[in-house]
């Protein structure tokens, strides 16, 4: 298995996965330097400087189990009761907030499709991510062995009771998904907000595109 747990770069308060941005994949996740953002005005501004607009699709994130497909046609929405996010077009901003649950950053480099999942323990319990690459393989014709996945900044097992981390790597392997790279950032130790730590309503956010080639 193929591990790539070195290629987690940090520059300007933004940690990406330079694995995905070499194959034209822009992902990011802020730190709580860079602000809450939950806020539209930190929230624009950091869109505008990366992605060329401030334009999102998110999910209500209600830790679910539920998987959208999405278009251009859903920019700017909050989809109902969903946690997770799929589009195989590029110049579509996929973004999921987050608080010490996982971001799961998600790339078929051959099919030329992304996903990004919110993963709490709730969402992980119903094996949101199993069922995130499920449908990479059987809506898209994905092969697993062609799937990339890259696991962002949350609590650590020695923060909190579960080793969410770990429960996410069973469900990428069980689907066959061999190139798993894991940021090992701990939101309770490190410049993220936490809720476990101070119960914050402040949100991280991940961002995920593909460019336009």
């Amino acid at each position: 298995m193929l591990q790539f747990n070195k290629m987690w770069k940090f520059k300007n308060g933004l940690y990406y996965e330079e694995e995905f941005k070499k194959e034209g994949v822009k992902n990011f996740s802020t730190t709580a330097s860079l602000g809450d953002m939950k806020s539209e005005k930190n929230r624009k501004n950091l869109l505008e400087k990366y992605f060329g607009n401030d334009v999102i699709i998110c999910g209500e994130q209600v830790h679910s189990d539920n998987i959208r497909i999405v278009t251009g046609a859903d920019a700017g929405k909050i989809l109902s009761q969903t946690d997770g996010l799929i589009t195989r077009e590029k110049g579509v901003v996929l973004a999921v907030f987050t608080a010490d649950c996982l971001p799961v950053f998600i790339f078929d480099k051959v099919k030329k499709i992304i996903g990004l999942v919110h993963a709490g323990r709730a969402g992980l319990s119903k094996l949101i991510v199993s069922k995130a690459i499920d449908i990479f393989v059987k809506n898209f014709g994905s092969n697993s062995l062609n799937i990339y996945a890259a696991i962002g900044p949350h609590i650590c097992k020695q923060c909190y009771n579960t080793d969410l981390d770990a429960m996410a790597e069973r469900q990428l392997k069980k689907t066959g998904v061999s190139n798993i790279s894991n940021s090992n950032l701990c939101t309770y130790t490190s410049d993220f907000f936490s809720y476990r730590k101070t119960k914050t309503s402040e949100r991280i956010i991940s961002l995920m595109m593909m460019e336009a080639k």
